[in-house]
């Protein structure tokens, strides 16, 4: 029996139930682990306490105010640095274009980030 691999990091993923279960497979698939966060409180309190290798956040997580966690993620010299993948529905040009302003790495749509994600993930750490 093979001892179990120790995950490459965690990465906080704010979506919906279904994008959160899919983004948790393909992570595990690719060796890292996944930490949800059911709203801005918990997204703060996760990443002050566990050491996280990137975010990956919908922009439709009902609830979640995604331009105020951005807006703190990169005030913060401890989060500045960390990626950040936005993901949401194609046709929302301009809220694409707001999370880039607000400090976003990588923005893709729903779709792109189904159907491309190791790509994806590996642009947004710099390995591609």
């Amino acid at each position: 029996m093979n001892a179990p691999q120790t995950p490459k990091g965690t990465f906080l993923v704010v979506a919906d139930l279904f994008f959160f279960a899919k983004l948790q497979e393909s992570l595990r698939y690719l060796g890292y682990e996944a930490i949800g966060a059911g709203n801005l409180e918990i997204a703060r309190r996760r990443l002050r306490e566990i050491p996280l290798r990137g975010v990956l956040l919908s922009l439709h997580k009902e609830g979640f105010d995604w331009r105020q966690f951005l807006k703190e993620l990169r005030a913060d010299p401890q989060t500045q640095g960390l990626p950040v993948l936005v993901f949401g529905s194609h046709v929302e040009v301009e809220a694409f274009r707001e999370a880039e302003q607000l400090g976003a790495d990588l923005t893709a749509s729903n779709g792109e980030v189904a159907a491309r994600f190791e790509y994806l993930l590996g642009n947004l750490l710099g390995e591609v």
